[in-house]
Protein backbone atom coordinates (compact mmCIF):
# COMPACT_ATOMS: atom_id res chain seq x y z
CA UNK A 1 0.00 0.00 0.00
CA UNK A 2 1.23 3.75 -0.87
CA UNK A 3 2.00 5.57 2.00
CA UNK A 4 -0.32 9.05 1.36
CA UNK A 5 1.71 12.00 1.39
CA UNK A 6 1.45 14.53 3.74
CA UNK A 7 1.54 18.33 3.83
CA UNK A 8 4.88 19.39 5.43
CA UNK A 9 5.33 23.31 6.84
CA UNK A 10 7.55 24.06 3.50
CA UNK A 11 4.99 23.14 1.47
CA UNK A 12 2.19 25.68 3.01
CA UNK A 13 4.91 28.18 2.82
CA UNK A 14 5.39 27.96 -0.60
CA UNK A 15 1.84 27.62 -1.27
CA UNK A 16 1.67 30.90 0.94
CA UNK A 17 4.41 33.17 -1.08
CA UNK A 18 2.53 31.68 -4.54
CA UNK A 19 -0.41 33.68 -3.51
CA UNK A 20 1.11 36.46 -2.01
CA UNK A 21 2.79 36.88 -5.53
CA UNK A 22 -0.21 35.95 -7.06
CA UNK A 23 -1.87 38.67 -5.66
CA UNK A 24 1.09 41.39 -5.69
CA UNK A 25 1.13 40.99 -9.59
CA UNK A 26 -2.69 41.15 -9.97
CA UNK A 27 -2.46 44.39 -7.52
CA UNK A 28 0.27 45.98 -9.78
CA UNK A 29 -1.18 44.93 -13.32
CA UNK A 30 -4.32 47.07 -11.90
CA UNK A 31 -2.61 49.73 -10.71
CA UNK A 32 -0.66 50.37 -14.06
CA UNK A 33 -3.90 49.33 -15.86
CA UNK A 34 -6.24 51.83 -17.45
CA UNK A 35 -9.37 50.70 -15.70
CA UNK A 36 -7.88 52.12 -12.56
CA UNK A 37 -6.69 55.03 -14.25
CA UNK A 38 -10.46 55.79 -16.04
CA UNK A 39 -13.46 57.28 -14.33
CA UNK A 40 -16.96 56.87 -16.31
CA UNK A 41 -20.01 58.20 -15.20
CA UNK A 42 -22.73 57.14 -17.47
CA UNK A 43 -25.79 59.00 -17.70
CA UNK A 44 -28.67 58.33 -15.19
CA UNK A 45 -31.01 57.80 -18.63
CA UNK A 46 -31.14 57.91 -22.42
CA UNK A 47 -30.20 61.57 -23.26
CA UNK A 48 -32.93 62.01 -25.51
CA UNK A 49 -33.12 62.74 -29.16
CA UNK A 50 -32.79 66.19 -30.86
CA UNK A 51 -35.79 67.81 -32.22
CA UNK A 52 -34.94 69.48 -35.57
CA UNK A 53 -35.84 72.91 -35.72
CA UNK A 54 -39.14 74.30 -37.52
CA UNK A 55 -37.50 77.90 -38.08
CA UNK A 56 -34.87 79.95 -37.75
CA UNK A 57 -35.35 82.11 -34.91
CA UNK A 58 -36.11 85.90 -34.33
CA UNK A 59 -34.09 86.67 -32.21
CA UNK A 60 -30.84 84.90 -30.07
CA UNK A 61 -29.58 85.52 -26.27
CA UNK A 62 -26.66 83.01 -24.54
CA UNK A 63 -27.84 80.05 -22.70
CA UNK A 64 -24.72 79.23 -21.20
CA UNK A 65 -21.01 78.72 -21.82
CA UNK A 66 -18.76 75.59 -20.98
CA UNK A 67 -15.05 75.28 -21.56
CA UNK A 68 -13.91 73.25 -24.07
CA UNK A 69 -10.30 73.70 -25.16
CA UNK A 70 -9.77 70.44 -26.70
CA UNK A 71 -12.60 70.57 -29.07
CA UNK A 72 -12.14 72.85 -32.25
CA UNK A 73 -15.55 72.72 -33.29
CA UNK A 74 -19.04 72.24 -31.26
CA UNK A 75 -19.61 68.27 -31.08
CA UNK A 76 -23.24 68.07 -31.54
CA UNK A 77 -23.79 63.76 -30.75
CA UNK A 78 -26.41 61.65 -30.21
CA UNK A 79 -28.81 64.71 -28.55
CA UNK A 80 -25.45 65.69 -26.55
CA UNK A 81 -22.73 68.82 -26.35
CA UNK A 82 -19.45 66.93 -25.69
CA UNK A 83 -16.84 68.91 -24.33
CA UNK A 84 -13.46 68.49 -23.28
CA UNK A 85 -11.30 70.44 -20.94
CA UNK A 86 -8.33 68.98 -19.15
CA UNK A 87 -8.82 65.78 -18.84
CA UNK A 88 -12.91 65.33 -19.32
CA UNK A 89 -14.59 63.93 -21.48
CA UNK A 90 -18.27 65.59 -20.76
CA UNK A 91 -21.70 64.80 -22.20
CA UNK A 92 -24.14 68.58 -21.13
CA UNK A 93 -27.98 69.25 -22.09
CA UNK A 94 -28.10 71.68 -24.86
CA UNK A 95 -30.46 73.56 -22.99
CA UNK A 96 -29.08 74.01 -19.51
CA UNK A 97 -25.62 72.85 -20.23
CA UNK A 98 -25.83 70.42 -16.91
CA UNK A 99 -23.64 67.33 -17.54
CA UNK A 100 -25.52 64.39 -18.37
CA UNK A 101 -22.39 61.78 -18.23
CA UNK A 102 -18.45 62.37 -18.08
CA UNK A 103 -15.33 59.95 -18.67
CA UNK A 104 -12.02 61.34 -17.51
CA UNK A 105 -8.14 59.40 -17.62
CA UNK A 106 -5.37 60.54 -15.08
CA UNK A 107 -3.65 62.11 -18.01
CA UNK A 108 -4.48 65.07 -19.94
CA UNK A 109 -6.66 64.87 -23.45
CA UNK A 110 -4.94 65.19 -26.76
CA UNK A 111 -8.24 66.11 -28.34
CA UNK A 112 -11.48 65.35 -28.48
CA UNK A 113 -14.02 64.60 -31.70
CA UNK A 114 -16.57 62.54 -32.93
CA UNK A 115 -18.41 59.93 -35.23
CA UNK A 116 -21.73 58.24 -35.59
CA UNK A 117 -23.32 58.53 -31.83
CA UNK A 118 -19.84 58.03 -30.68
CA UNK A 119 -17.82 60.52 -28.37
CA UNK A 120 -13.79 59.89 -29.49
CA UNK A 121 -11.52 60.98 -26.95
CA UNK A 122 -7.42 60.89 -27.75
CA UNK A 123 -5.69 60.57 -24.96
CA UNK A 124 -1.39 60.46 -24.87
CA UNK A 125 0.97 57.74 -23.35
CA UNK A 126 4.78 56.61 -24.46
CA UNK A 127 3.82 56.30 -28.06
CA UNK A 128 2.47 59.76 -28.71
CA UNK A 129 -1.03 60.72 -28.68
CA UNK A 130 -2.58 57.18 -29.67
CA UNK A 131 -4.91 55.82 -26.69
CA UNK A 132 -8.30 56.26 -28.27
CA UNK A 133 -11.83 55.65 -26.28
CA UNK A 134 -15.07 56.04 -27.93
CA UNK A 135 -17.91 57.44 -24.94
CA UNK A 136 -21.65 56.08 -26.79
CA UNK A 137 -22.78 59.97 -26.53
CA UNK A 138 -26.15 58.94 -25.63
CA UNK A 139 -25.78 56.85 -22.58
CA UNK A 140 -22.05 57.67 -21.08
CA UNK A 141 -21.34 53.90 -21.45
CA UNK A 142 -17.82 52.97 -23.48
CA UNK A 143 -17.75 51.86 -26.57
CA UNK A 144 -14.78 50.91 -28.98
CA UNK A 145 -11.07 51.56 -27.94
CA UNK A 146 -7.65 51.56 -29.47
CA UNK A 147 -4.09 52.24 -28.76
CA UNK A 148 -1.26 52.93 -31.26
CA UNK A 149 2.07 55.17 -32.34
CA UNK A 150 1.11 58.39 -33.20
CA UNK A 151 2.67 62.54 -32.94
CA UNK A 152 2.63 63.82 -29.19
CA UNK A 153 0.23 66.70 -31.00
CA UNK A 154 -2.27 65.53 -33.49
CA UNK A 155 -5.33 67.80 -35.09
CA UNK A 156 -8.46 65.54 -34.81
CA UNK A 157 -11.34 65.91 -37.40
CA UNK A 158 -14.53 63.77 -38.40
CA UNK A 159 -16.54 63.55 -41.47
CA UNK A 160 -19.43 62.07 -38.74
CA UNK A 161 -18.26 58.10 -40.46
CA UNK A 162 -14.66 58.30 -40.01
CA UNK A 163 -12.16 60.00 -38.17
CA UNK A 164 -8.67 60.99 -39.33
CA UNK A 165 -5.87 61.87 -36.56
CA UNK A 166 -2.74 63.80 -38.25
CA UNK A 167 0.20 65.11 -36.57
CA UNK A 168 3.65 66.37 -38.25
CA UNK A 169 4.85 62.88 -39.41
CA UNK A 170 2.58 60.28 -39.43
CA UNK A 171 -2.02 60.36 -40.07
CA UNK A 172 -4.69 57.46 -39.60
CA UNK A 173 -8.19 57.47 -40.61
CA UNK A 174 -10.27 54.92 -38.13
CA UNK A 175 -13.71 53.74 -38.58
CA UNK A 176 -16.31 54.14 -36.07
CA UNK A 177 -15.22 50.75 -34.42
CA UNK A 178 -11.56 52.03 -34.24
CA UNK A 179 -10.17 49.78 -36.66
CA UNK A 180 -7.67 51.40 -38.92
CA UNK A 181 -8.89 51.83 -42.39
CA UNK A 182 -5.35 54.15 -43.21
CA UNK A 183 -2.27 55.21 -42.20
CA UNK A 184 0.33 56.91 -43.88
CA UNK A 185 4.05 58.21 -42.65
CA UNK A 186 6.29 57.73 -40.06
CA UNK A 187 6.47 53.98 -37.37
CA UNK A 188 7.91 53.65 -34.58
CA UNK A 189 9.81 50.50 -35.89
CA UNK A 190 9.62 48.81 -38.89
CA UNK A 191 7.14 46.14 -39.71
CA UNK A 192 7.56 45.03 -42.98
CA UNK A 193 9.94 45.80 -45.63
CA UNK A 194 10.34 48.64 -47.92
CA UNK A 195 7.82 50.60 -45.36
CA UNK A 196 10.51 53.55 -43.66
CA UNK A 197 11.38 54.27 -40.06
CA UNK A 198 11.26 57.56 -40.12
CA UNK A 199 9.34 60.26 -42.14
CA UNK A 200 10.11 61.09 -45.03
CA UNK A 201 8.23 64.46 -45.34
CA UNK A 202 6.50 66.57 -42.80
CA UNK A 203 2.54 66.81 -43.06
CA UNK A 204 1.41 70.21 -43.47
CA UNK A 205 -2.32 69.91 -43.79
CA UNK A 206 -4.33 67.16 -44.25
CA UNK A 207 -8.27 65.97 -44.59
CA UNK A 208 -10.41 63.64 -45.02
CA UNK A 209 -13.37 62.03 -46.34
CA UNK A 210 -15.27 58.43 -45.39
CA UNK A 211 -13.07 56.99 -49.00
CA UNK A 212 -9.73 59.56 -49.37
CA UNK A 213 -7.04 61.57 -47.08
CA UNK A 214 -5.42 64.67 -48.70
CA UNK A 215 -1.96 65.55 -47.10
CA UNK A 216 0.24 68.10 -48.36
CA UNK A 217 3.90 67.39 -47.24
CA UNK A 218 6.89 69.46 -47.08
CA UNK A 219 10.18 66.88 -47.88
CA UNK A 220 13.38 67.36 -47.35
CA UNK A 221 16.03 68.81 -49.67
CA UNK A 222 12.59 69.73 -51.79
CA UNK A 223 11.51 74.24 -52.03
CA UNK A 224 7.96 73.00 -53.30
CA UNK A 225 4.85 70.68 -51.23
CA UNK A 226 3.66 67.84 -52.91
CA UNK A 227 0.13 66.98 -52.57
CA UNK A 228 -0.42 63.38 -51.92
CA UNK A 229 -3.70 61.55 -52.39
CA UNK A 230 -3.85 58.63 -50.38
CA UNK A 231 -6.85 55.69 -50.99
CA UNK A 232 -7.67 53.00 -48.26
CA UNK A 233 -6.18 49.52 -50.04
CA UNK A 234 -5.92 45.96 -49.43
CA UNK A 235 -3.18 46.44 -46.83
CA UNK A 236 -4.27 49.72 -44.30
CA UNK A 237 -0.10 50.48 -43.96
CA UNK A 238 -0.05 50.52 -47.79
CA UNK A 239 -2.64 52.82 -49.66
CA UNK A 240 -2.55 53.44 -52.85
CA UNK A 241 -1.31 56.88 -53.36
CA UNK A 242 -0.61 59.65 -56.31
CA UNK A 243 1.78 62.94 -55.74
CA UNK A 244 0.47 66.05 -57.04
CA UNK A 245 3.23 68.48 -57.46
CA UNK A 246 2.27 72.14 -56.46
CA UNK A 247 5.29 74.44 -58.43
CA UNK A 248 6.52 77.44 -56.87
CA UNK A 249 4.19 76.58 -53.37
CA UNK A 250 6.85 76.58 -50.31
CA UNK A 251 6.51 74.80 -46.94
CA UNK A 252 6.11 77.94 -45.68
CA UNK A 253 3.60 80.27 -47.62
CA UNK A 254 0.05 78.94 -46.08
CA UNK A 255 -1.36 76.17 -48.21
CA UNK A 256 -3.52 73.80 -46.78
CA UNK A 257 -6.17 71.28 -47.96
CA UNK A 258 -9.22 72.90 -47.45
CA UNK A 259 -11.65 69.91 -47.69
CA UNK A 260 -12.04 66.29 -49.18
CA UNK A 261 -15.76 65.03 -50.35
CA UNK A 262 -15.35 61.45 -51.61
CA UNK A 263 -12.53 61.37 -53.18
CA UNK A 264 -12.34 65.49 -54.65
CA UNK A 265 -10.08 67.62 -52.89
CA UNK A 266 -10.27 71.05 -52.35
CA UNK A 267 -6.80 72.86 -51.85
CA UNK A 268 -5.36 76.39 -51.18
CA UNK A 269 -2.45 77.42 -52.87
CA UNK A 270 -0.91 80.97 -53.08
CA UNK A 271 1.34 80.83 -56.74
CA UNK A 272 1.50 82.08 -59.12
CA UNK A 273 -1.81 83.68 -57.26
CA UNK A 274 -3.77 82.91 -53.99
CA UNK A 275 -6.35 80.12 -55.54
CA UNK A 276 -8.14 77.00 -54.16
CA UNK A 277 -8.23 74.37 -56.59
CA UNK A 278 -10.55 71.60 -56.95
CA UNK A 279 -8.37 68.01 -58.03
CA UNK A 280 -9.81 64.72 -58.54
CA UNK A 281 -8.86 61.11 -57.98
CA UNK A 282 -5.87 61.05 -60.70
CA UNK A 283 -4.69 64.26 -59.68
CA UNK A 284 -6.06 66.77 -62.68
CA UNK A 285 -6.75 69.99 -61.25
CA UNK A 286 -10.59 70.23 -62.37
CA UNK A 287 -11.84 73.76 -61.29
CA UNK A 288 -10.06 76.97 -59.77
CA UNK A 289 -11.02 80.13 -58.22
CA UNK A 290 -8.98 82.72 -57.57
CA UNK A 291 -9.34 84.56 -54.29
CA UNK A 292 -9.14 88.22 -53.80
CA UNK A 293 -5.80 88.10 -51.09
CA UNK A 294 -4.10 84.89 -48.95
CA UNK A 295 -6.87 83.62 -46.43
CA UNK A 296 -5.81 84.30 -42.32
CA UNK A 297 -3.97 81.77 -40.64
CA UNK A 298 -7.00 80.57 -38.47
CA UNK A 299 -9.14 80.32 -41.94
CA UNK A 300 -11.89 76.89 -41.01
CA UNK A 301 -13.72 75.04 -43.17
CA UNK A 302 -17.13 73.08 -42.37
CA UNK A 303 -20.00 71.00 -43.66
CA UNK A 304 -23.33 72.96 -44.05
CA UNK A 305 -26.05 70.22 -45.15
CA UNK A 306 -24.96 69.37 -48.52
CA UNK A 307 -22.61 72.32 -48.62
CA UNK A 308 -18.86 72.58 -47.55
CA UNK A 309 -18.08 76.38 -46.28
CA UNK A 310 -14.68 77.88 -45.77
CA UNK A 311 -13.98 81.14 -43.95
CA UNK A 312 -11.31 83.07 -45.03
CA UNK A 313 -11.13 85.38 -42.24
CA UNK A 314 -13.29 87.96 -43.74
CA UNK A 315 -15.44 86.20 -45.97
CA UNK A 316 -16.75 82.76 -46.55
CA UNK A 317 -16.66 80.73 -49.56
CA UNK A 318 -19.68 78.31 -50.44
CA UNK A 319 -19.06 74.96 -52.13
CA UNK A 320 -21.37 71.96 -53.26
CA UNK A 321 -20.01 69.07 -51.30
CA UNK A 322 -20.92 67.15 -54.43
CA UNK A 323 -17.75 67.43 -55.97
CA UNK A 324 -16.53 70.02 -54.57
CA UNK A 325 -18.42 72.27 -56.88
CA UNK A 326 -17.84 76.17 -56.00
CA UNK A 327 -21.06 78.30 -55.73
CA UNK A 328 -20.70 81.52 -54.27
CA UNK A 329 -18.59 83.81 -51.86
CA UNK A 330 -20.25 85.74 -48.75
CA UNK A 331 -19.08 88.80 -48.70
CA UNK A 332 -18.54 91.78 -45.74
CA UNK A 333 -21.63 93.71 -45.47
CA UNK A 334 -21.44 97.05 -43.42
CA UNK A 335 -20.50 96.44 -40.23
CA UNK A 336 -21.37 92.64 -40.14
CA UNK A 337 -18.29 90.94 -41.53
CA UNK A 338 -17.90 86.90 -41.06
CA UNK A 339 -16.24 85.69 -38.27
CA UNK A 340 -16.27 81.90 -39.14
CA UNK A 341 -18.09 79.45 -41.40
CA UNK A 342 -21.58 78.62 -41.80
CA UNK A 343 -24.09 76.04 -40.46
CA UNK A 344 -27.48 75.03 -41.91
CA UNK A 345 -30.55 75.74 -39.40
CA UNK A 346 -34.59 74.94 -40.85
CA UNK A 347 -33.46 74.72 -44.26
CA UNK A 348 -31.71 78.19 -44.27
CA UNK A 349 -28.12 79.35 -44.27
CA UNK A 350 -26.61 80.72 -41.62
CA UNK A 351 -23.40 82.73 -41.14
CA UNK A 352 -22.24 84.01 -38.17
CA UNK A 353 -20.72 88.01 -38.28
CA UNK A 354 -19.75 90.62 -36.46
CA UNK A 355 -22.98 91.40 -34.24
CA UNK A 356 -24.91 88.03 -34.75
CA UNK A 357 -25.80 86.20 -37.20
CA UNK A 358 -27.15 86.30 -41.12
CA UNK A 359 -29.55 84.28 -43.06
CA UNK A 360 -29.35 83.00 -46.60
CA UNK A 361 -30.96 81.18 -49.17
CA UNK A 362 -28.18 78.39 -49.63
CA UNK A 363 -29.08 77.99 -52.91
CA UNK A 364 -28.47 80.93 -54.10
CA UNK A 365 -26.67 82.75 -51.57
CA UNK A 366 -29.16 85.85 -51.70
CA UNK A 367 -28.95 87.48 -48.07
CA UNK A 368 -32.66 87.51 -46.40
CA UNK A 369 -31.79 88.68 -42.68
CA UNK A 370 -30.41 89.65 -40.16
CA UNK A 371 -30.15 88.14 -36.31
CA UNK A 372 -28.91 90.65 -33.67
CA UNK A 373 -26.59 89.17 -31.03
CA UNK A 374 -23.63 90.97 -28.56
CA UNK A 375 -20.91 88.85 -28.69
CA UNK A 376 -17.32 89.61 -26.57
CA UNK A 377 -14.67 90.66 -28.75
CA UNK A 378 -12.30 87.57 -29.33
CA UNK A 379 -9.44 86.99 -31.90
CA UNK A 380 -10.45 83.38 -32.25
CA UNK A 381 -12.06 81.87 -35.39
CA UNK A 382 -16.48 81.35 -34.35
CA UNK A 383 -17.60 77.58 -35.75
CA UNK A 384 -21.46 77.41 -35.21
CA UNK A 385 -23.39 74.16 -35.27
CA UNK A 386 -27.02 73.08 -34.87
CA UNK A 387 -28.25 71.12 -32.02
CA UNK A 388 -32.18 71.18 -32.76
CA UNK A 389 -33.83 74.26 -31.88
CA UNK A 390 -30.24 75.47 -30.53
CA UNK A 391 -27.01 77.37 -31.84
CA UNK A 392 -24.10 76.33 -30.54
CA UNK A 393 -20.47 78.15 -31.11
CA UNK A 394 -17.51 77.23 -30.41
CA UNK A 395 -15.41 80.36 -29.53
CA UNK A 396 -12.08 79.93 -29.03
CA UNK A 397 -11.28 77.50 -26.05
CA UNK A 398 -15.49 77.69 -24.77
CA UNK A 399 -18.61 76.16 -26.27
CA UNK A 400 -21.55 78.61 -25.90
CA UNK A 401 -25.11 77.46 -26.51
CA UNK A 402 -27.60 80.11 -28.21
CA UNK A 403 -31.30 80.07 -27.96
Amino acid sequence: MVKPERRTRGDVVAAAAIVVVIAVVAFLIWWTSDARATISRPAAQPVPALTPAREVPAALKQLWTADSPKTTVPLVVAGAIVTGDGRDVEGRDPATGDTLWSYSRDVELCGVTWVYSYAVAVYPDSRGCGQVSTIDARTGRRGPARTGYADPQVSLSSDGTTVLSAGDSRLELWRSDMVRMLSYGALDAPIKPGIPASPLCRLVSAAASAEAVSVLEGCPNKDELRLTLLRPSDEEDTPDLKYVPQPGVGPDSGARVVAVSDTITAVYVSAPRPTVNVVDETGATVASTLLPKPPADQAVASRAGDLITWWTGDSVMVFDADGLRYKYTISPSGPNVPVGPATIMAGRLLVPVTNGYDVFDPATGTGERHIPLQRPATKSELVPAVAGSKLMEQRGDVVVALG
